[in-house]
C-alpha cells in the first residue's frame, strides 16, 4: 500500500492493495480497504468511481470495443460505395461482409458469454481467513488453507475444499436454494447459518441455525437440525458421526480468530493447529498427547498460538523449520 492521499480516481486505479480489494483476492487488503472507507466517507464516491472501472476493464479486457467496431463498419462501407459500378464485386464483398459480421458478433457473444460464466476463486494461505460477501448478500468466512469457488452469475452454488462458516441470504420472493459442494456429499439450504468441514477425506458438518438437506455421495439424504454434527466419508461410505453439540462455539469459533478447546487431548488440539498453521507435530514424549487442553489460542499468530499453549498444559514447544517439536517441562 502506497501512501498517496487518493484525491484521484488514477490513484485508486494504480494501487494493486486497492486492485485486490475490489477483486477481494489478499485478505491483509481487504481488511486494510474496509477500515479505510470506513473512515474516509469523503472519499466514498471516488472509491466507488474507481471500483466500477477495475471491474468494468476487467470485464471488457477481452472483447472488442465499439469505436474499434464502428471504424471498422465506415471502412467496409466506403469499399462497398467506391465498387457499385461493379455488381459481381459488390455481392462478393457484401456476402464477405456478412460473413465479417457474423464472425465478429459470435466473438463478441462468445467471450461475453466466458465472462459471465468465468468461475471465481477465493483461497486462503495458512493462518489467513478471509470474508467473502456473495453476490446474492450471503455471507462466508473462509478459514485458513481453503478455497471456495463459483462461477460468476451463479453465486448461490459453491465449490469448498478446506472449512467455511456460511450465513446464507434467504430469498424470500423467490424461494431459491443455495448449494454447498464437497468430495463427498452436497448441502442444499435456503436461509441459515452452519459449518463446513473437508480437511480431513471427509466432510463435516456442523447446523447452528435454521435448518439444512445433506445428499450423500452413496445416494441417502439427511435432513439436520440446530445443534447438529453429522461427519460422512465418502471413502468409507458412511457416517463416521452424528450427534448434538450444545456449545456452538467449539466448532465456529475460528471464524473470529480463535480456536477453542474443551477438555481435548492435547494430540487431537494439536492437529487443529496443525491444520489451521501447516506445521508438522512431533511428540518428544508419548504421556503429553494425552494432557488435556481447555481454553483458546489465536488462529493468526503461530507464536502467540504457542506460547498460549506452552502455558495451559505446562509443556515445551519448539519452532524448527516447518514442525513444533513437544515435550513435557
Amino acid at each position: 500500500m502506497t501512501k498517496r492521499k487518493y484525491d484521484d480516481v488514477n490513484e485508486f486505479l494504480e494501487d494493486e492493495s486497492f486492485k485486490n480489494w475490489v477483486l477481494q483476492t489478499n485478505a491483509t487488503d481487504i481488511n486494510f480497504w474496509e477500515y479505510w472507507i470506513a473512515n474516509n466517507p469523503n472519499k466514498k464516491d471516488l472509491v466507488n468511481t474507481a471500483k466500477d472501472l477495475i471491474l468494468g476493464i476487467s470485464f471488457r479486457k477481452n472483447t472488442v470495443s465499439e469505436e474499434k467496431v464502428a471504424l471498422e463498419w465506415q471502412k467496409l462501407q466506403a469499399k462497398i460505395k467506391a465498387k457499385e459500378a461493379k455488381p459481381k464485386r459488390k455481392v462478393i464483398l457484401l456476402r464477405k461482409l456478412s460473413i465479417a459480421a457474423s464472425i465478429l458478433l459470435i466473438v463478441t457473444t462468445g467471450l461475453y458469454f466466458l465472462n459471465q460464466n468465468s468461475k471465481i476463486t477465493h483461497k486462503t494461505h495458512y493462518g489467513e481467513i478471509l470474508k467473502v460477501k456473495l453476490q446474492d448478500g450471503s455471507d462466508v468466512t473462509l478459514n485458513s488453507n481453503s478455497s471456495l469457488s463459483y462461477y460468476k452469475n451463479e453465486s448461490r452454488k459453491v465449490w469448498l475444499s478446506g472449512e467455511a462458516f456460511f450465513k446464507v441470504d434467504k430469498k424470500k420472493a423467490t424461494n431459491a436454494k443455495f448449494w454447498v459442494v464437497t468430495q463427498d456429499l452436497s448441502i442444499q439450504v435456503y436461509g441459515t447459518a452452519f459449518n463446513v468441514n473437508t480437511k480431513k477425506k471427509k466432510t463435516d458438518v456442523f447446523l447452528e441455525e435454521g435448518d439444512i438437506w445433506l445428499s450423500l455421495k452413496n445416494g441417502e439424504t439427511k435432513k439436520m437440525l440446530p445443534g447438529n454434527y453429522i461427519s460422512y466419508s465418502a471413502k468409507e461410505n458412511r457416517i463416521l458421526e452424528d450427534k448434538n453439540i450444545d456449545n456452538s462455539s467449539l466448532k465456529t469459533s475460528w471464524k473470529d480468530g480463535t480456536l477453542l478447546f474443551e477438555a481435548l487431548s492435547l494430540e487431537k488440539a494439536m492437529e487443529k493447529i496443525k491444520e489451521s498453521y501447516g506445521y508438522a507435530v512431533v511428540f518428544k514424549d508419548d504421556k503429553a498427547k494425552n494432557t488435556l487442553i481447555t481454553g483458546a489460542v489465536p488462529l493468526t499468530n503461530i507464536d502467540i498460538c504457542i506460547e498460549a499453549i506452552e502455558k495451559s498444559v505446562d509443556v515445551i514447544i519448539i519452532k524448527k523449520d516447518n514442525s513444533l517439536i513437544i515435550s513435557k517441562k
